[in-house]
């Protein structure tokens, strides 16, 4: 059983909600963070506050014993109330009224790892177990050096960080649920201009349309017209394919009617039937190579080396007329060669048929000129043959039209070269030589 793929509103969806997961992670962590210090902050400052009051109090004119009532006002004057005082002198040690008659062991106090800040905080676990924060201070009091102590509860600003996490929590959840939602909608609307794609896809394999064209956006339509230039180019191939078909019925019927007729005179001569079987063989070879031809390939070839064998192979097919072959190409740039985008086997159909046609009809020249403009290449062969009427041309390239019955052929070289040139999104024109004769010029896309 083949693994079931995700699609791509599952993976936009799922990429989303691990981003959106990540992110509302990092964002609360860093937030929650960042509220807890303030939490802590605004203990600390009540510490320090009472602190610098009880500081002021030891400080002020009067004897030290005579101050413990203004010491203990308030909380560090109820008993367990999670607010205490030590004040240690002269290795004397006081305590708020507060702590009553337990104490508190100073000397398991910690500093608290969460802390920051120039004034250490110290963590203490204080009367009826009670977790206490609190911080220490040195100062002189009438000569002499005093050590306070102030603890206050821990457990008021646990409980804020809790309703704080609550809180990020239920937000976080909140965020993240109201984006994915908005991440659904996002998604179904930016996924329709491919469903539209789809859609239509369908309809043109339904038959109900015949091509895209250009209204699913700015993204879509450039893959949607090379979607409708391959299947023109595949409609195109069909079109050839069957013209090929027409061609090899049109290239046998010929000599296998006259082979109906030699049959009938109950006497066949063995060479001749030869001949007419071996014609009609190549005949088959050659329509059969055109089949396996690739238009419409997204390769590549040398024009300037598949030319050049072109012209080799024609002066030896043509070496007894004794004619002068030549070629131009124009380079693009210095140090590249030109180069089409298509089958070398369709090239040389195409270029072999024009070349061979110019080599039958020229009387002593043939040029080639070969030049690129953008993505068009231009081929123009010129002889100085008798060249054709201008009422002739048009008729020049329907299949089956010949103007010389004493030349080889079957008079469908020219119409084979327009129709793979049209396949290749080109053309084949034919006009007046400027050395006389019949000028081809052929372009491709």
């Amino acid at each position: 059983m083949r693994p079931r793929h995700w699609g791509l509103s599952e993976r936009l969806l799922a990429l989303s909600l691990v981003a959106t997961l990540a992110c509302g992670t990092a964002a609360s962590w860093l937030l929650r963070e960042q509220l807890h210090d303030a939490v802590l902050r605004g203990f600390k400052a009540g510490l320090q506050d009472r602190a610098e009051r009880l500081q002021a109090e030891l400080q002020s004119p009067g004897p030290l014993t005579g101050q413990g009532t203004r010491l203990n006002r308030g909380e560090f004057g109820r008993i367990f109330s999670g607010w205490y005082w030590t004040l240690e002198q002269d290795g004397r040690l006081q305590q708020s009224r507060s702590v009553w008659d337990d104490s508190l062991e100073l000397d398991d106090a910690r500093p608290w790892p969460r802390h920051k800040g120039s004034e250490t905080l110290l963590s203490l676990r204080g009367p009826q177990g009670r977790e206490l924060l609190g911080l220490r201070r040195s100062f002189d009091v009438a000569g002499r050096r005093v050590q306070l102590h102030v603890f206050g509860p821990l457990d008021g600003t646990r409980q804020e960080w809790r309703r704080i996490d609550r809180i990020l929590l239920v937000t976080e959840l909140g965020l993240v649920a109201a984006l994915l939602l908005c991440t659904v909608a996002l998604v179904r609307l930016g996924l329709q201009p491919l469903r539209s794609l789809q859609q239509a896809l369908q309809d043109m394999e339904d038959g109900t349309r015949t091509q895209l064209g250009r209204h699913f956006g700015p993204d879509l339509d450039p893959i949607a017209e090379a979607v409708d230039q391959v299947l023109q180019r595949n409609a195109q191939v069909v079109e050839r394919a069957r013209h090929q078909a027409a061609d090899l019925s049109h290239a046998l019927k010929k000599p296998l009617a006259v082979l109906g007729i030699q049959a009938r005179g109950h006497q066949v001569d063995g060479p001749w039937l030869r001949d007419q079987v071996q014609a009609m063989s190549h005949t088959i070879d050659r329509h059969l190579a055109r089949f396996a031809s690739g238009a419409g390939s997204a390769g590549s070839v040398a024009l300037d080396e598949v030319l050049a064998r072109l012209l080799d192979a024609m002066r030896q097919i043509h070496a007894q007329r004794r004619l002068s072959w030549s070629i131009q190409t124009s380079t693009p740039l210095p140090g590249h060669g030109l180069r089409w985008r298509g089958a070398a086997s369709d090239l040389e159909e195409m270029a072999g048929n024009l070349l061979d046609n110019a080599g039958k009809w020229a009387r002593s020249r043939v040029t080639l000129a070969v030049c690129q403009d953008g993505t068009t290449t231009l081929l123009q062969i010129d002889d100085d043959g008798p060249g054709l009427a201008p009422e002739h041309l048009a008729q020049a390239m329907e299949r089956g039209v010949r103007f010389d019955e004493q030349a080889q052929g079957h008079g469908l070289g020219l119409a084979i070269v327009r129709d793979i040139a049209e396949t290749y999104g080109g053309s084949l024109e034919m006009g007046p030589s400027p050395l006389g004769g019949l000028r081809c010029t052929l372009r491709l896309g």
